[in-house]
């Protein structure tokens, strides 16, 4: 009898897990996350990224907290309704992030490398420069490793750029 229930599960498990996903366009599966986050293909240097779209109140506040690990191609797009001096901090990040803090016209304005915060210290604030109206995180180092400097613009696709934020 056991082993009759135990073939019934494997069965419905492979039954399950063989489902075909919905098509839903072209837009790339979004990473693994409590909220599931719309993403956008990038490409920054000549490397193609999946980033996720932060754009609510709620994704933007939790960000990447709690990622163990952030693929080198991925990161994630914070996007507000305009431009103004952005501040940003690792409370529950697991990951050394660079953070681009990026004008309405594409242009990268700043980029910081943000550390995992020391249990028991005051977190540390990452702050633009200026006023700006996206911020992208992704692995620390990238920024390096791609050659990406203040003033090097970045084309979102149409998809990004339309999109409306929630007001802070």
């Amino acid at each position: 009898m056991i082993f009759f229930l135990v073939l019934l599960n494997l069965c419905m498990f492979s039954w399950v897990s063989c489902e075909k996903e919905p098509d839903v366009g072209p837009a790339p599966a979004p990473l693994l996350q409590a909220e599931k986050l719309p993403s956008e293909f990038i490409t920054l240097g000549e490397q193609e990224f999946v980033v996720e779209l932060a754009f609510t109140r709620e994704s933007r506040a939790r960000g990447l907290m709690f990622r163990e690990h952030l693929p080198d191609n991925a990161g994630m797009l914070f996007i507000f309704d305009r431009s103004e001096l952005l501040s940003f901090y690792m409370k529950n990040c697991l990951i050394d992030l660079d953070v681009l803090f990026i004008g309405s016209d594409g242009s990268i304005s700043s980029i910081r490398t943000m550390k995992v915060p020391v249990p028991g210290r005051p977190l540390r604030f990452y702050e633009s420069d200026i006023p700006v109206k996206y911020a992208l995180e992704l692995p620390a180092g990238t920024a390096k490793r791609l050659g990406l400097q203040t003033g090097q613009k970045i084309r979102f696709p149409t998809r990004i750029q339309k999109i409306t934020a929630e007001p802070n």
